[in-house]
């Protein structure tokens, strides 16, 4: 019987017993995010030596990735990240019980962890635990719905609980996200599987007949996730009344994520924001809510809320808000920010003269102070590379993207990124967004490098 052979831990994907590859693709952000959304948050000696378990994992050093696994735990007890790193380390090892319950155990310290639910939900399936494995892709598929892999698990899982009423919609809802040409033969399997249940594989929705001639075709979106949406606007409201107010802007902004153009996502963001003293950001995130309502109430309080945001910002003077520029993340002092911006500096300054270590020093440093300063995320980024920490430059690059979804540079730095790593077919695809792109960052001669590299990866 054909199995898919995947196992991932927090940024690595398991193929065969010798064989180590790393997987970034969406969720290369989940350790910024998890840090930031409450947990255990980890101390910096913690996230030191889980860094070193992710590295020494990727080369397939398993017993040094399980005793820095171990250390960081040792530190920080209920790291979601540790544990899921040690887990993923005993699965390989074959201490299979071990590896399930270090899984269980990151996925309740921090329920929105998806990689988590995703190897409790592939250590139980290769377990034969179908009923928890059922469970477990559920959850991974409602916070990571446009990803393929966990709805094959969870066909896979019910198929195997004999609930074909359940399998079948899974199946269909993997078929239709599977783009990737090497993933075929899952393709052709999960079809075989719903024939066998006198099923088929859904049809493509098409405009209808009274259509216009030029309407296309138009699939069901996979990025909208309302359920999603709701309840990371939930946990937000609860970490906002506990006064963390730096993760229920992570907590809304995921929401916003989840389902473009929410409305009360985008308000409340912009509450959080403007709590945390960003009156710009929050005054752009209000405008947003109140150009997508026709709710008087709602377009009147933003109304008064952008009005209080701005006089605020006139107090403010000659600060880095007032002068338009991107403020960071947390109440922070100017004299703060200028801190965070100097170590900005200082690391650009050292990744042009080749000291990437000390780069990566000044651009932590800046990143603590103002932890949501995309550029700061970019350089860092380029700092790993140049370390050839190359799973590490993707999540910085993932993250810059996050936080700055319209920006080129983080493109052309993942897109670097995942060549590095033989992840061609992604490489590919980021080559061709950047030298696509009209963003303000973008430049030419990078515009004309990643056509070409693209091309060779044809």
């Amino acid at each position: 019987m054909l199995t898919r052979p995947w196992f991932f831990c927090y940024g690595f994907r398991i193929d065969t017993p010798g064989a180590v590859m790393v997987v970034l693709r969406r969720f290369v952000i989940a350790l910024s995010a998890a840090m930031l959304l409450g947990a255990a948050e980890p101390s910096a000696a913690a996230r030191a030596a889980f860094l070193r378990g992710e590295s020494a994992l990727a080369r397939g050093r398993w017993d040094d990735a399980a005793t820095a696994y171990r250390e960081a735990l040792a530190d920080t007890p209920g790291y979601p990240a540790a544990l899921n790193g040690l887990g993923s380390v005993l699965f390989r090892k074959g201490q299979v019980q071990e590896a399930l319950t270090l899984f269980r155990d990151a996925a309740k310290a921090d329920p929105g962890f998806k990689m988590a639910w995703f190897n409790l939900g592939y250590a139980a399936r290769k377990t034969g635990d179908a009923a928890t494995a059922a469970q477990a892709y559920e959850r991974y598929t409602e916070l990571e719905p446009g990803d393929a892999d966990g709805f094959y698990g969870l066909g896979e899982s019910y198929r195997q609980l004999g609930q074909k009423d359940k399998a079948i919609p899974a199946y269909q809802a993997y078929i239709a996200r599977e783009q990737r040409k090497g993933e075929q033969v899952w393709v052709r399997k999960a079809t075989e599987h719903l024939k066998a249940m006198g099923a088929e594989p859904l049809a493509v929705a098409t405009a209808p007949a009274a259509a216009t001639p030029s309407a296309a075709p138009v699939a069901e979106s996979v990025t909208s996730n309302p359920a999603l949406a709701a309840s990371r606007i939930r946990d937000g409201d609860a970490l906002m009344k506990e006064r963390r107010y730096r993760e229920a802007a992570f907590a809304f902004l995921d929401a916003s994520h989840a389902d473009a153009g929410h409305v009360e996502a985008l308000f409340k963001l912009g509450n959080a924001l403007a709590v945390l003293g960003y009156y710009g950001q929050a005054v752009a995130q209000w405008e947003r809510a109140t150009a997508l309502t026709k709710d008087a109430a709602i377009q009147q309080s933003a109304k008064e809320n952008i009005d209080r945001a701005r006089a605020k910002m006139a107090q403010a003077g000659a600060s880095p808000q007032a002068a338009g520029q991107a403020p960071g993340s947390g109440p922070v002092a100017d004299t703060t920010r200028a801190l965070a911006r100097r170590a900005y500096e200082q690391g650009v300054q050292r990744i042009a003269s080749k000291d990437f270590s000390g780069a990566l020093t000044s651009l932590t440093q800046s990143i603590q102070l103002e932890p949501m300063l995309a550029v700061a995320f970019v350089a860092r980024g380029s700092a790993n590379i140049g370390l050839r920490r190359y799973a590490e430059a993707a999540a910085d690059y993932q993250y810059a993207l996050e936080l700055e979804p319209g920006s080129a540079s983080p493109l052309y730095g993942l897109a670097e990124s995942f060549r590095a790593m033989g992840r061609m077919l992604e490489a590919r695809d980021l080559y061709e967004r950047y030298a696509a792109s009209s963003s303000a960052d973008v430049r030419p001669q990078l515009q004309e490098e990643s056509r070409q590299k693209a091309a060779r990866l044809r």
